[in-house]
């Protein structure tokens, strides 16, 4: 893919998420706490509050780490008070990851952030390109979170 013809590279696509990605944390404003946090943990966070509850095995299959490595940052996030380990109630065997309250009201406080930086977004680009960006955003997700995308032989 070339810069010609409406292609973009893929080197030009990648500086273009990762600068989105880097410069996504200037627009909040966290606690002391929360400027200490790791990006991993932090995506931990999040995933935990928009996904539910999750068993240590599915955040290291999710984020592609060994258990050990997850338990290490669970342990973290639990001394931070973020996170908390719960039986589960269908398998006793089975401990759940949950947000303790301090770790709710961290997402709360990062949600309602990140609903004024996309109601300036909105403010600030036209109907007609916000339904290509937003299309080209769920096309990619969709590609991603389908298993459809491949990389070199291997599901990701």
């Amino acid at each position: 893919m070339t810069a010609e013809g409406n292609q973009i590279s893929p080197k030009k696509i990648l500086e273009t998420v990762f600068d989105l990605i880097r410069n996504f944390s200037k627009f909040f404003s966290f606690s002391i706490e929360a400027e200490e946090m790791k990006t991993i943990e932090l995506y931990i966070l999040l995933y935990v509050a928009l996904k539910g509850p999750q068993s240590m095995s599915s955040l290291a299959k999710e984020y592609s780490m060994t258990k050990s490595n997850i338990t290490i940052l669970v342990d973290d996030m639990e001394r931070k008070g973020l996170l908390a380990r719960v039986r589960s109630e269908e398998d006793r065997r089975v401990i759940m990851i949950t947000l303790t309250d301090s770790g709710k009201s961290f997402f709360e406080s990062f949600l309602g952030n990140f609903s004024k930086l996309i109601s300036t977004f909105i403010r600030n680009v036209g109907s007609e390109d916000l339904a290509i960006i937003t299309d080209g955003f769920e096309r990619m997700t969709s590609i991603v979170v389908d298993e459809k995308f491949i990389d070199s032989g291997h599901k990701s």
